[in-house]
C-alpha cells in the first residue's frame, strides 16, 4: 500500500514539475506613456446620446450652454439657414473664421468671428448690439450677461475648438470667374460671344491680333507682388509640358465685378497672333499663377476639374 501511494506522489509531483515548465513566460517590460485620446472619455447613454464631462470655459460648454439652447432654435439656426448651430462641429466651422454673408452696416465685419477679437467679430456684435433696427440676437430671448461673457471669453482667448487649438486665417488661392477675347483690343469685336455654348473651342480668327481677358478672385494682393503669371497653350488638354507660353498682364480693377468674400477682382490679359497656331485644331489654354502668399503656382483649370471647363479655357482658329 504505501508503495502505491509512493508511486502515486511521484507521479503527481512530476505532472505538475511537467505543467510548471510547459507555462509560458511572461516577460514584462516598461513601454512609454502613450498621448492622451480625447476619444477615450466619450460615453453613451441608451439612447446613442453622448455621455461627456462639459468644460463650460470650452467650446464644447459654448455650444451646450448657449450655441444649441438658445440660438439652434426650429426654424433658427437649427441648419435652416447659417450659422448652423446643430452640433459643436457645424456651429465652429460657420462662425470662426466664416465670412459674413449678409450684414446691416455695409461691410464693416469680414469674418463672423475672428479669434482674440471681440470688436471685429460679427458674432459679439449681434449679441450685444443696442441697434433698434437690427436688434439683438437671439430674438425675442436675450442672453444673460453669464452668456455673453462666456461668448466674449471664449473669443478673446483664441476661439479655440475642442482640443484647445487656435485656428489660423485663411488664405484662398487665386480663383477664376470670367474669361473675354476681344479682335485687336477692348474697343473691337467681341470674339468670345460668338461661340454657340461654353463647352465648345472659342472660334478666333485666322491671322489677326486677339486680346484675352481672364478674370481672377484672390485676396488684396498687390499687382506687383505676384510671383508669376503666364498662360500656356497646348493642343493636349492635360499635358502642358512643351506648349506656348506667354506672360500675363495682371490689373486690378475693384469697379469693374463686385467682391466676393473678401476677395478682389483681378484681370489678367495678353495678346496673341493667331498665326502662331495651327488652323482647325483646338488649343487649350492654362493659367499659371502665384500670389504673395502661396510658395506654389494655382493651375488654372487644374486636373480634374468638370470637363466642361476644359473647353471654356479653349480655342479653334477658324
Amino acid at each position: 500500500m504505501k508503495k502505491l501511494q509512493v508511486l502515486i506522489l511521484i507521479l503527481s509531483l512530476s505532472f505538475l514539475a511537467l505543467q510548471m515548465a510547459c507555462k509560458e513566460q511572461v516577460i514584462q517590460a516598461d513601454l512609454p506613456d502613450l498621448p492622451d485620446n480625447p476619444y477615450d472619455t466619450i460615453r453613451y447613454n441608451n439612447d446613442g446620446s453622448l455621455i461627456v464631462n462639459v468644460d463650460t470655459q470650452g467650446f464644447l460648454g459654448l455650444h451646450s450652454y448657449v450655441l444649441k439652447t438658445k440660438c439652434g432654435q426650429p426654424a433658427c439656426h437649427d441648419g435652416a439657414f447659417e450659422p448652423d448651430f446643430r452640433t459643436p462641429l457645424s456651429s465652429y466651422s460657420t462662425t470662426v473664421y466664416h465670412p459674413v454673408l449678409k450684414q446691416y452696416n455695409h461691410g464693416q465685419f469680414e469674418y463672423r468671428v475672428i479669434p482674440y477679437d471681440t470688436a471685429g467679430s460679427w458674432l459679439h456684435e449681434r449679441i450685444t448690439t443696442n441697434d433698434p433696427v437690427l436688434g439683438r440676437m437671439p430674438l425675442y430671448d436675450t442672453l444673460a450677461e453669464w452668456q455673453i461673457d462666456l461668448i466674449n471669453n471664449w473669443i478673446v482667448n483664441g476661439a479655440r475648438d475642442i482640443f484647445g487649438n487656435s485656428p489660423s486665417a485663411p488664405n484662398a488661392e487665386p480663383a477664376p470667374f470670367g474669361l473675354v477675347a476681344y479682335l485687336n483690343d477692348v474697343n473691337g469685336m467681341r470674339l468670345d460671344t460668338l461661340r454657340r455654348q461654353i463647352t465648345v473651342p472659342m472660334p478666333l480668327p485666322d491671322n489677326s491680333v486677339i486680346d484675352i481677358w481672364y478674370g481672377l478672385y484672390d485676396d488684396m494682393t498687390l499687382p506687383s507682388d505676384f510671383k508669376l503669371a503666364e498662360v500656356k497653350f497646348s493642343f493636349e488638354p492635360f499635358n502642358f509640358d512643351q506648349a506656348i507660353s506667354k506672360n500675363l498682364i495682371i490689373e486690378k480693377t475693384p469697379h469693374m465685378a463686385p467682391s466676393y468674400i473678401g476677395l478682389a477682382p483681378y484681370y489678367l490679359h495678353v495678346k496673341i497672333n493667331s498665326s502662331e497656331f495651327q488652323k482647325k485644331k483646338t488649343y487649350y489654354m492654362r493659367l499659371y499663377v502665384q500670389d504673395a502668399d502661396h510658395s506654389y503656382a494655382t493651375e488654372i483649370p487644374e486636373n480634374g476639374v468638370a470637363p466642361y471647363l476644359y473647353l471654356f479655357f479653349s480655342f479653334k482658329i477658324v
